[in-house]
């Protein structure tokens, strides 16, 4: 027997298992304990534990498993931190599989964390043995030249990563960022939107609750299309290292280091063009890190893993046409795919094109080498849409009920403007681009010298004319396209974009640095009359631009350009003509290049503009005080702001809401709140013209306001104060579910005065009739106060039927001003007695270039009315309510059949169950859900998966094991080859012919 166990322990596998075994177990005890003695969170647990037990690893694979032994401090050092690094891929892909295995598959936590088990062994015992610790010594001897070019290589990737890193951060402190003042980078819609998408998905993360579905705004949304678009990068796992008001800094520190990121992979992709010959790939890294594409649109986090992912994708596609492996390029284009469906669909179209015009510059076209590497790069394009099927199938499927599918194609050729003012984007010191009015903006800006280097480009004779014209012809493309609303409207997508120009552009700005750098590579080979006629293009196009003050750019940015351009030519011809000052000349010339952007980096943050951060934190931190406070607390409700200073505030203060700005927002559930005279417009609604009724029906409990100024808020009470907010509570807020007459389902909302679809409703719901008294109706002109008359136990309203600029409503419960959009409702509240004080103030001020009257109409309703349809309303109602995530459970008494109509969006992808029976589902008002409930108790169950959720998961599984496959199948091709030139090597040596 002690012989048996012997024998098994010399063998390597043997003992690498039973170990495993042991690491397993520190791992899984670990967190068990943390989790489940300590509650902690999935997340967390799941890092310490794996800490845990790297730690434990390291030791019995050292001395047990493949005995290594480390003759200096510095080699054991080394081995160590291989070994935690190897370990750290495997870590992530553990605590990635776990959360994706419990919080979108629902399988229970340590059943995931076990099956994750298996995948993290067999990664590890590869690393271990390929990387770490391998006896074999089978290293490849480099010569002295090579191991400098390496070492070269690997500087340029660290250092690439090093300077936008650095920009960035002198960026945030000179504005102020978190630590080191109190301001936000997050600007747009990374406030608006994104800012509170992340704070939900944090306390998902948090509770370690589904992240399927969330009632955080929208009265619910599908959490996971909004994550196929926002959230998806692996990368805002690490949310989890901060708590829920230090998200808007996570952010911050973020896009840090994605721009960071974006820099080393255009560096190591520069770098292993040019062979580690030097340092010239670090400026033009810079150059794509610190574009003003990147700064300009930095606020758009999700996008950026699908940018900085581009240079592997790029080189993936050299690879094949090489006739080498297509595992980088599926490996990278799944990964811009998988983070962000946009801009991965943007890689799409640029990874065929640059397929072809690779093939356009080869040196030599063969048509069974281009068939063969189109079906490997066809291949592996296909397996990469597969394995992010996870992400793109549901995306897709809810985009169809979004307003995005309305959009058609343009039938009229149109340019937006002139293409020489778009080129001007070239020009130094030009302001990033956030948010523009029409089409025509570009962010392309990514070094002045681009413009010389364009042109030596095209003259350059070391370069094959095919692969000039190729990339010049690329260029070109993206250039008009620029310009030109059909590929425009190709390039979006097939969508017009809103506010958000050429979202491509980045792709542009790639292929004009690579042909720069392989025309600054070239420097020494060129005639010196090709480098004056390669500065003096450039100079001649400003001289012009500032004559004729083309694209209307400020004196400065003509001026600091020409003197950039002129720095630029005397430098770029010193080293062409210099025979001794070369190197020191072009050392200097990449100084001035990465300087270059890195100064208009630090401007163009400066530009882009702050936020006050303990603006928006203060009120998260008070409503989070507030709440607990409350009575119920602990139940499912609703809360909502009044304030349009942030979107989806309620989301970012920890709130289930009614309100949301999002890509992802149902068409329907717009048009409803539209309907109803709510704000409401492309993909997002707001407070402002909700009713007492839809107070009451969307279950709103609480309202949390800056502007009231009393004990009393469109119809609520104040209920607490947590500097700066006031709560008021709606004690009418109905439950989640309430039943109404089978009636409602004949509700239609369409082409009828909002107030007429609420009589609609009341009436339709209750069978009691019901209708808000058109009291008055009249026009407002600009500059006059116009006064309305409030009156004890009535509700009234104003009904404004045009945008105006801005209107100013001051009432004895609050004061505030609205600007711009003003097409809707507006709650002027109530009085508990008459006076001088019982009068609501309005006053409004004209859009631009209007002088028209602007028609309104005032609304009233008695509260005795009023009560009447509410008690109907109220009579049976969900109870119990509890919401854990995507499901919903309670349990409602029905004293008469009808409809159980559920606030929630229809979805195709609810799940109901009445006493464990599914029932059918229906829209009500083309939004809401509804369902039949007959007359008793009843015991009522809601589940939520995203359409095409176990499709796109299937398809992913299967690409994933397609694609190892194919990975191994070309790894076997690739040793056969290898090993039959081998042995043909060897005969023809035997033969005595060497």
């Amino acid at each position: 027997m002690m012989n048996l166990i012997k024998k098994l322990y010399q063998n390597q596998i043997v003992r690498y298992i039973f170990f495993g075994g042991c690491t397993t177990l520190v791992n899984l005890v670990s967190y068990g304990v943390l989790r489940y003695l300590f509650g902690v969170d999935i997340l967390r647990a799941s890092f310490v534990s794996i800490l845990l037990s790297i730690l434990f690893a390291y030791a019995v694979n050292k001395l047990f498993v493949f005995e290594s032994k480390k003759d200096s401090l510095k080699e054991l050092l080394k081995e160590c931190c291989s070994f935690i690094g190897m370990r750290l891929i495997s870590m992530f892909a553990e605590i990635f599989g776990t959360v994706l295995l419990s919080c979108v598959w629902g399988v229970p936590d340590m059943i995931a964390k076990l099956l994750m088990q298996v995948v993290v062994l067999v990664m590890n015992f590869v690393f271990s043995k390929l990387v770490v610790f391998n006896v074999k010594e089978c290293r490849i001897h480099l010569t002295e030249t090579e191991r400098k070019a390496q070492l070269r290589k690997k500087r340029c990737v660290i250092i690439s990563f090093a300077v936008p890193a650095v920009t960035m951060m002198t960026a945030y402190i000179i504005n102020g960022v978190y630590p080191f003042g109190d301001h936000g980078v997050l600007i747009i819609d990374s406030l608006h939107q994104y800012l509170p998408f992340f704070t939900d998905f944090h306390q998902k993360l948090a509770n370690s609750e589904s992240i399927l579905y969330s009632f955080g705004g929208g009265l619910g949304y599908n959490m996971w299309a909004a994550i196929a678009y926002y959230l998806a990068s692996p990368l805002n796992l690490l949310i989890e290292t901060v708590s829920m008001d230090h998200v808007m800094d996570f952010m911050a520190y973020l896009i840090l280091l994605k721009i960071s990121l974006s820099g080393m992979l255009f560096g190591w992709y520069l770098a292993d063009r040019n062979e580690g010959k030097d340092y010239s790939p670090i400026p033009f890294a810079c150059m794509y890190a610190l574009s003003t594409f990147m700064i300009g649109y930095y606020f758009n986090i999700m996008w950026l893993d699908s940018v900085m992912i581009l240079p592997l994708i790029m080189k993936g596609i050299e690879r094949i046409i090489q006739g080498k492996s297509g595992k980088l390029f599926a490996g990278a284009l799944f990964y811009g795919l998988y983070c962000n469906y946009y801009i991965g669909y943007m890689l799409c179209l640029f990874s065929c094109l640059y397929f072809l015009t690779q093939w356009m510059a080869a040196k030599k076209f063969k048509i069974r080498s281009f068939f063969i590497s189109g079906l490997r790069f066809a291949w592996y394009a296909l397996l990469s849409g597969g394995m992010a099927a996870i992400m793109l199938v549901p995306a897709y499927l809810n985009l169809g009920i979004t307003e995005s599918a309305n959009n058609s194609f343009p039938t009229k050729i149109k340019f937006y403007t002139s293409t020489l003012a778009q080129m001007t984007g070239h020009f130094a010191l030009v302001e990033p681009i956030n948010i523009y009015d029409d089409q025509s903006g570009v962010n392309i800006y990514c070094g002045v010298i681009i413009l010389i280097l364009f042109v030596l480009y095209i003259l350059d004779r070391e370069i094959r004319f095919k692969e000039r014209a190729s990339k010049v012809f690329l260029a070109g493309m993206f250039l008009l396209s620029m310009n030109f609303n059909m590929l425009n409207y190709i390039w979006h997508g097939f969508h017009i974009q809103n506010g958000l120009p050429n979202r491509f552009a980045f792709l542009y700005i790639a292929v004009l640095i690579v042909m720069g750098f392989d025309a600054l590579r070239d420097i020494r080979t060129q005639q010196p009359w090709r480098i004056l006629l390669s500065w003096a293009v450039p100079v001649a196009f400003v001289a012009y631009c500032l004559q004729n003050n083309t694209g209307e750019r400020e004196w400065y940015v003509y001026v600091a350009t020409m003197a950039l351009l002129s720095v630029y030519g005397i430098l770029l011809l010193t080293v062409c003509c210099s025979q001794n000052l070369w190197l020191t000349v072009k050392s200097v010339l990449l100084c001035i290049m990465s300087t270059e952007m890195a100064v208009t980096g630090v401007y163009g943050v400066c530009m882009n503009g702050t936020v006050g951060r303990s603006t928006y934190v203060d009120e998260q931190k008070a409503y989070q005080a507030m709440m607990p406070r409350q009575k119920g607390s602990e139940e499912f409700f609703r809360s909502d702001i009044d304030s349009q200073r942030m979107r989806n505030e309620n989301m970012f203060m920890g709130a289930n809401g009614l309100v949301m700005f999002s890509s992802t927002m149902p068409a329907a559930t717009v048009d409803l709140c539209r309907s109803i005279g709510m704000e409401a417009r492309t993909n997002k609604n707001g407070y402002n013209g909700v009713t007492k009724l839809f107070n009451d029906v969307f279950g709103i409990r609480y309202i949390v306001s800056k502007h009231a100024s009393g004990d009393t808020l469109y119809q609520m009470t104040k209920a607490d104060y947590e500097e700066p907010l006031n709560l008021f509570y709606n004690e009418g807020a109905l439950s989640l579910g309430f039943m109404v007459s089978s009636d409602i389902r004949e509700w239609d909302i369409n082409d009828k005065v909002a107030m007429k679809v609420q009589d609609d409703f009341a009436e339709l719901a209750t069978g009691v009739p019901f209708f808000y008294t058109l009291r008055e109706a009249y026009s407002l002109e600009e500059g006059p106060t116009y006064i309305i008359r409030l009156h004890p136990g009535e509700q009234t309203y104003i009904e404004f039927t045009e945008n105006v600029k801005s209107l100013t409503i001051k009432t004895p419960q609050f004061e505030k001003t609205i600007n711009n959009y003003t097409k809707n409702v507006f709650n002027l509240g109530t009085v508990s007695e008459e006076g001088e004080n019982s009068k609501a103030n309005i006053t409004i001020t004209y859009k631009e270039n209007n002088t028209d009257p602007v028609p309104v109409r005032v609304y009233t309703c008695t509260d005795e009315e009023y009560q009447a349809v509410y008690d109907k309303l109220a009579a049976n109602q969900m109870e119990n309510v509890e919401e854990t995530g995507n499901r919903v459970t309670g349990t409602i008494r029905v004293d008469q059949a009808g409809t159980l109509l559920l606030t929630v969006p229809y979805d195709e992808g609810w799940k109901i169950t009445v006493d464990g029976e599914e029932t059918e589902t229906y829209r009500v008002g083309e939004a809401l859900t509804g369902i039949d409930l007959a007359e008793g108790d009843h015991d009522i169950s809601m589940v939520f998966t995203p359409e095409g959720l176990w499709l796109g998961s299937i398809l992913s599984l299967v690409c994933v094991m397609l694609f190892v496959v194919s990975c191994y199948i070309e790894t076997y091709i690739t040793k056969k080859k290898i090993e039959e030139k081998r042995r043909e090597h060897q005969i023809f040596e035997e033969s005595g012919y060497v």
